[in-house]
């Protein structure tokens, strides 16, 4: 510093300056010692460090070799140090007792590995056993020893639907070969790839003779060969062929007539692969057909011995055909009465009323009535039936006169009648549709004579059938058995031809054994019909239409899964016309008391489905929408 010059000079004395300067250089050397002790400070605190960290990495190295017991010392001026040293420390012993659970961990492994390999080598009895106190261990051991449990069900229970598979394919085996009808499988060009044993005990061949030996058409005559081609190529296209005749050659020479119905089946892309087709015998169809011709023949006459008119009208209300008791009657030969009108026959007028009816679209009154002929003085009973086609469209009327001028003898005379009916009946196979309209016609004929035994029950029957058939298609029951409820319905009462109809038209209340007498009008209607090989499948539906949902009804007293589902609706149908309609003993009630019956006596007498559906079917009708159904 230049104190001499003229600047420093001007502004503060010298010897300031210099006093200044001295105690400038003191604090100097007082700092540089202060620095000096400092550097030896550093240098003994790096020592330390070094040292301690020596000391920790030796010891992680130990610790990493593994050498858990190793401790250090935890002293140390440098607190980083300390907090080193402290945390090896804890890291070994944390690592010790590590190392111990884990040995211990291995053995109870081994154990468990040991188990599972006896398992694998199907020992399913092999468990883990013994205790742990680590949490782990005793929870694998539960796992493993539950899924063995789980193993060796799954297991028993496997080789159970096994063994009950062997069973079952047995049982379809032993089906399928004896069938009672053949079976047989061709490939694309009509080789015979397969044949059931049924097949060869029809043609009286052996299998190694035929399959993939011999192609169909080797066992056909030349028209069978054109038959075949014919229908085989529509089989390829459509997938399915039914009701193909022609004859196969057997092994002795002569030719069985067979009926084909196949399928066919094709690979993933479409191409077809080969059939498999039904062989049914059909040698018995011509003397079956003529059977049926003399069945229909029996009917024929026992239409005409039909102690009561009965006459089938076609829809312009000319006569189709006419009994021989309606051509006496009235004095007209059966060849000339054929293409009449009615009117210009009978003087009806419920008859003239339906038939303005008819032709104006109006719905026909199919009630039975009564009216007098003042040609030939009498009275008669007359009820109008309509022969629906297979489309439910009207195609035909049947209508019916009972002479009630003298009903005793009538009596009789129907009783008769009912034994050829039931006899020609039994004859006749409702599987032919060409018959099928003649038959239904007959049962409706035979229902409104039912139905005629008292004033009471005039169209009952045709009633309870439209009802019930109702009930049933709003229930989504198949066509086969709506059929076969309309055949039971329309014939349900028909063991009241045994009932005195005295009981039936009685004003008052029956009395207990009257009560008995009528109760057994269904099992009487069982008997009627039993002879009859149609109709027993129909038999358990009549014997049961009064039985109740709680089994208190007539005549067995039998439960709601007892009953058959078709007896159950005939019951409600039954019920709710008889509660609508006049009664000898009560006028008929009005509806509203109908449906508060039918959800009152709903699961216990009724069954509940079938009366939801007959309120569906109600409801459905403008005349009834101001009911609450809910």
């Amino acid at each position: 510093m230049c104190v001499a010059c003229p600047v420093f000079k001007k502004n503060i004395s010298e010897k300031n300056i210099k006093e200044t300067c001295k105690l400038f250089n003191t604090q100097l050397r007082e700092y540089r010692g202060i620095v000096e002790e400092r550097d030896r400070q550093l240098e003994n605190l790096s020592m330390e460090l070094a040292l301690g960290l020596s000391e920790v990495f030796e010891a992680l190295k130990k610790i990493s070799a593994g050498d858990p017991t190793i401790r250090l010392r935890e002293t140390s001026h440098i607190k980083l140090i300390q907090k080193l040293k402290s945390m090896v420390n804890r890291t070994a012993k944390d690592i010790g007792e590590f190392v111990d659970q884990a040995h211990t961990f291995a053995i109870d492994m081994a154990e468990h590995f040991d188990v599972l390999h006896k398992v694998s080598q199907g020992d399913l009895n092999a468990r883990v056993t013994g205790s742990s106190d680590i949490e782990l261990l005793e929870s694998l051991k539960r796992v493993t020893n539950e899924m063995i449990e789980s193993i060796s069900r799954e297991i028993n229970e496997r080789k159970q639907v096994e063994h009950a598979l062997e069973i079952s394919e047995e049982k379809y085996f032993d089906l399928y070969q004896n069938a009672p009808d053949g079976y047989h499988s061709l490939g694309p060009d009509g080789k015979i790839l397969e044949v059931n044993d049924t097949w060869l005990n029809m043609l009286g061949y052996k299998r190694s003779e035929v399959t993939n030996k011999i192609n169909i058409k080797d066992l056909l005559n030349e028209e069978g060969i054109k038959i075949f081609r014919k229908t085989f190529r529509i089989l390829k296209k459509k997938g399915s062929i039914e009701n193909i005749e022609y004859t196969i050659r057997r092994k002795d020479g002569t030719l069985l007539p067979v009926i084909i119905n196949a399928t066919a089946i094709y690979d993933q892309r479409g191409h077809f692969l080969k059939s498999r087709a039904i062989v049914r015998n059909n040698t018995e169809k011509n003397a079956y057909s003529k059977k049926l011709e003399y069945a229909a023949e029996e009917w024929r006459v026992t239409f005409d011995s039909m102690p009561y008119g009965v006459l089938m009208l076609d829809l312009s209300f000319h006569i189709i055909r006419a009994n021989k008791y309606f051509c006496m009657l009235y004095d007209i030969p059966v060849e000339k009465i054929k293409g009449k009108t009615i009117s210009e026959i009978i003087n009806s007028e419920r008859l003239h009323e339906n038939i303005q009816s008819f032709e104006s679209g109006r719905p026909l009154n199919l009630e039975t009535c009564e009216y007098f002929d003042s040609s030939l003085k009498k009275y008669f009973m007359q009820h109008m039936t309509v022969i629906p086609d297979q489309d439910g469209l009207t195609k035909a009327f049947v209508l019916s006169l009972v002479d009630i001028s003298e009903m005793k003898d009538k009596e009789k005379r129907l009783a008769d009648s009912r034994d050829a009916f039931l006899n020609m009946l039994k004859e006749i196979d409702f599987s032919y549709k060409e018959l099928q309209s003649l038959f239904n016609s007959l049962i409706r004929s035979f229902v409104n004579a039912i139905d005629a035994k008292s004033p009471w029950t005039k169209g009952h029957s045709e009633r309870v059938t439209n009802y019930a058939t109702a009930i049933a298609k709003e229930m989504g029951l198949e066509n086969h058995e709506i059929d076969n409820l309309r055949i039971a319905s329309l014939l349900h009462d028909i063991g009241k031809i045994g009932t005195y109809d005295i009981l039936l038209d009685k004003p008052g209340k029956l009395t207990p054994a009257e009560f008995e007498i009528v109760m057994l009008h269904p099992v009487k209607g069982e008997e009627i019909l039993r002879p009859i090989g149609q109709f027993q499948n129909l038999l358990p539906i009549i014997r049961h239409h009064h039985e109740r949902i709680d089994g208190k009804g007539y005549p067995d007293g039998i439960r709601d899964g007892q009953i058959p589902l078709l007896s159950k609706i005939i019951t409600i149908a039954d019920s709710f016309d008889s509660m609508t309609s006049d009664r000898p003993y009560r006028p008929a009630p009005k509806i509203e008391y109908a449906v508060s019956e039918l959800k009152r006596c709903s699961g216990t007498q009724f069954d509940p489905h079938a009366v939801q559906a007959l309120f569906r079917v109600l409801k459905k009708q403008k005349r009834h929408e101001h009911l609450s159904f809910d």
